[in-house]
């Protein structure tokens, strides 16, 4: 999250906007992501907005917070059955605007971390949630609350294919600009929901997606800094 996602959101059509931006080389799971997704405005008509939110999806049964960390990723393959993700597939999508991601691959024995970038941007699709922040006990105050709801949202995921299958057997729904006004359409049906799905699991490029080694101090949360971007040689 090295840049600012408000610009990419007015290439995007975003109307209201709700993050503070600083910038980060390591984002570990319940950090404030931004997210982009439609909703119906006070006047019927479909706004898109830019928000912060908790990554690791906390449905609106929860009563703690750390259930989330348990659901920073869902799959593809079983996100319409599953009890925490079935709701929010259905009525509540959202895009995850990243500038990159780290992959963790097995070579000669050893884990190797590499970074997946775009050309600028890779857009993700993702699902969230939200809870009545007093539910959950936290703050107003809290960056991944917005108007007293505790916003959360989790990554979708899909089997790897192409040149990425060399580092890991799953990755990101990443979408084209087409793909990521098709995931943020508002359904009301298990079936128009799966239709989406479908649609751009189809349209999934991997070819969009370009990879390099980086050091391994990316392992480590309390570093975070531009040097974790930087390539290294095998």
């Amino acid at each position: 999250m090295a840049s600012d996602p408000v610009d990419v959101g007015r290439e995007l059509g975003v109307e209201h906007e709700r993050y503070a931006f600083s910038p980060r080389y390591n984002v570990p799971p319940g950090s404030a992501l931004p997210i982009v997704l439609d909703s119906v405005g006070d006047t019927g008509e479909i706004v898109r907005r830019l928000e912060a939110a908790g990554w690791g999806l906390v449905p609106g049964w929860a009563k703690d917070l750390k259930i989330g960390f348990r659901a920073f990723n869902a799959r593809s393959e079983t996100v319409a059955e599953k009890p925490m993700f079935r709701s929010a597939f259905v009525r509540r999508r959202c895009v995850i605007p990243v500038n990159g991601y780290y992959e963790w691959a097995v070579e000669a024995g050893e884990k190797t971390p590499w970074l997946m970038h775009g050309d600028g941007w890779l857009f993700l699709a993702g699902l969230y949630e939200f809870v009545k922040c007093e539910a959950l006990g936290v703050p107003e105050s809290d960056p991944r609350v917005a108007d007293g709801w505790y916003v959360s949202t989790t990554i979708l995921t899909m089997p790897s294919h192409g040149h990425l299958e060399s580092v890991h057997d799953r990755m990101p729904v990443v979408l084209d600009r087409s793909g990521l006004d098709r995931w943020c359409e508002l359904t009301e049906t298990k079936a128009d929901a799966l239709g989406v799905l479908d649609s751009v699991l189809r349209d999934v490029d991997v070819d969009r997606v370009e990879r390099y080694r980086v050091s391994k101090a990316v392992g480590n949360v309390r570093n975070d800094g531009p040097e974790l971007v930087e390539p290294v040689e095998s």
